[in-house]
């Protein structure tokens, strides 16, 4: 990841919050081929769980990145980790569901969820054994399925 990606979306954050009036601190870290940036604060401005907001901020940070330093890298803004807490929350509920499928040995098929939401769970089951992991459906009713693989099917 391109340091100065990090900076640069860690001082476009700090300075909307500025606009803003807000006070606060923000970190930005590496995501894959991206950026993560968590803006923390007791924020009066920044409405708690609104993803239209992180969404709308997150594109302005790319815009900034690709027009002033010709950085085209995907960002996330992240308002007080709710982000993060929500990828924990949902890792840790279909690990226990992969669990599930593997002690009865039937498929489970989660509800519809976001592109992004899909992705976390691939990722947080990727590896795990006696499971497989598809997507199935189209636009919003695209979901995932945890299927139990056999043992002659992992060899």
């Amino acid at each position: 990841m391109n340091p100065q990606a990090l900076e640069s979306a860690r001082e476009f954050c700090l300075g909307l919050l500025r606009v803003l009036g807000e006070s606060g601190r923000v970190e930005a870290t590496p995501e894959g081929e991206g950026v993560y940036v968590d803006m923390r604060g007791g924020f009066r401005h920044l409405p708690a769980g609104d993803a239209a907001t992180r969404t709308a901020l997150s594109r302005l940070a790319r815009l900034h990145l690709k027009s002033h330093h010709g950085l085209d890298v995907p960002v996330l803004v992240d308002i007080n980790g709710e982000v993060f807490a929500h990828r924990e929350r949902l890792a840790k509920e279909v690990r226990d569901t992969a669990s599930q499928v593997v002690a009865e040995g039937r498929r489970i098929e989660l509800a519809p969820m976001s592109p992004d939401d899909r992705r976390v769970v691939h990722m947080a089951l990727a590896g795990m054994p006696g499971i497989r992991t598809v997507s199935v459906g189209r636009e919003q009713n695209r979901r995932v399925v945890i299927e139990p693989v056999l043992a002659e099917q992992r060899g």
